[in-house]
């Protein structure tokens, strides 16, 4: 039993990795391809990454145990928040004060780990 679910857990990863490096890759052109003759010092174009590969999989692979997380208090501050809200007979800003737990991002991104984006776990960080 443990052989299948290791089996499947690999087959998985390499899917969502195969996934992941096929989206990186632009899209086929609609119009015909036009050919010009270029001139002999005329160096070949590179597309430029957008993330760098270990940033991406760092991501990747923090989600696993974050994504989980986060949901896990996402839920249990919205359910803190409306249950402070019909205690105190509807006062919204003290459910608005718990419902804060819920606000930041529900993944990790490259940007986040290469500090182009602002990360904070919630409201109170």
């Amino acid at each position: 039993m443990n052989a299948i679910k290791r089996a499947l857990a690999s087959a998985l990863l390499v899917v969502m990795l195969a996934v992941s490096a096929r989206s990186q890759e632009p899209p086929p052109s609609a119009e015909p391809e036009v050919r010009v003759q270029a001139e002999p010092e005329a160096q070949p174009t590179r597309i430029p990454r957008s993330h760098d590969p270990r940033l991406a999989l760092t991501a990747a692979f923090l989600n696993i145990g974050y994504v989980p997380l986060r949901l896990a208090v996402v839920a249990v501050g919205a359910v803190l928040g409306g249950f402070t809200g019909f205690i105190t007979f509807g006062d919204l800003a003290a459910a608005q004060a718990v419902w804060g737990l819920t606000n930041g991002p529900m993944v990790i991104t490259p940007e986040m780990l290469d500090g182009t984006e602002h990360w904070q776990f919630s409201d109170y960080d």
